[in-house]
């Protein structure tokens, strides 16, 4: 295929009909006039006639049938590019880990990816055409949440992030992070991308980070008035000099020891503020 061939569509049906236009208007000029100069007897003239007319029909169907192919396998090539490229894109979407949702300006599910079937146990045919709150897959408790989320969207134009409960259709739930991102066309929100992340086992081990940390401090707190009860002790009632001095060295040591413990708590509360924040 030549580079001219490239810059000209010949599917368009313009082209085609002028091409045709031409074709017709030469073939008629240069015939009538071969025939005019050539055939003298009208008998033979009205054979030859109907013979060009013949030839004239075989000839441009077989030009309109190559342009016509032409552009049909353009088509079907087009097809064929954007049928692979929409397996691709299904392919992605079932591969993330995040639940994918597609839904129009009044929250109707248009697509969603499969891994709403291992999140939550539906299947997509059961979600399209609905929404999540016809469904009960989101407590109307977050109705105030999702309706903050959509007019802070729709004001800025911008993603915005959610937290919130999402129900298992078996009963149970999942805490999920819900990332929005609208679609606009011409100004108006016409649906939108969200992202559900299951966050779950993250604010578990948030929980359990937050309560080894309250026991972390209870125990040091537990470790810290004994010991300085028994330097106290220890400076007013042994008398032996050597011993004294043997024991508050033990004792200073210990001190050292529960302040590098509460380094290492204050380290625990910096990395359970990040985790707690991170997004």
């Amino acid at each position: 295929m030549g580079q001219s061939d490239k810059n000209v569509s010949f599917g368009n049906p313009l082209i085609i009909v002028s091409i045709y236009f031409v074709i017709g208007i030469l073939w008629i000029l240069f015939s009538d006039f071969f025939l005019a100069s050539y055939v003298n007897n009208i008998s033979s003239l009205i054979i030859f006639q109907t013979f060009k007319g013949i030839l004239f029909i075989f000839m441009t169907s077989l030009v309109i049938y190559y342009l016509i192919n032409r552009g049909f396998n353009r088509i079907k090539y087009s097809q064929e590019v954007m049928s692979e490229a929409e397996k691709k894109h299904k392919i992605i979407l079932d591969t993330v880990g995040d639940i994918i949702v597609y839904v129009d300006k009044y929250g109707k599910i248009l697509d969603i990816n499969k891994r709403v079937e291992i999140k939550l146990g539906y299947k997509k045919d059961e979600l399209i055409g609905k929404s999540f709150m016809d469904i009960g897959i989101i407590d109307v408790k977050y109705v105030p949440v999702l309706a903050k989320m959509f007019r802070q969207g729709i004001n800025n134009k911008s993603s915005v992030n959610v937290e919130l409960e999402l129900k298992h259709k078996e009963g149970s739930h999942i805490t999920v992070e819900a990332n929005n991102k609208f679609i606009i066309d011409n100004g108006e929100v016409v649906g939108a991308v969200t992202a559900f992340r299951d966050i779950t086992e993250r604010k578990k081990a948030l929980v359990q980070i937050e309560n080894n940390i309250e026991h972390f401090a209870h125990l040091i707190d537990h470790i810290r008035n004994p010991l300085a009860i028994l330097h106290t002790f220890t400076q007013v009632r042994i008398n032996d000099p050597e011993i004294k001095d043997n024991l508050l060295i033990q004792i200073d040591r210990i001190d050292e020891i529960i302040k590098q413990l509460d380094e290492g708590w204050m380290n625990t509360e910096d990395t359970k503020k990040f985790l707690k924040d991170y997004k």
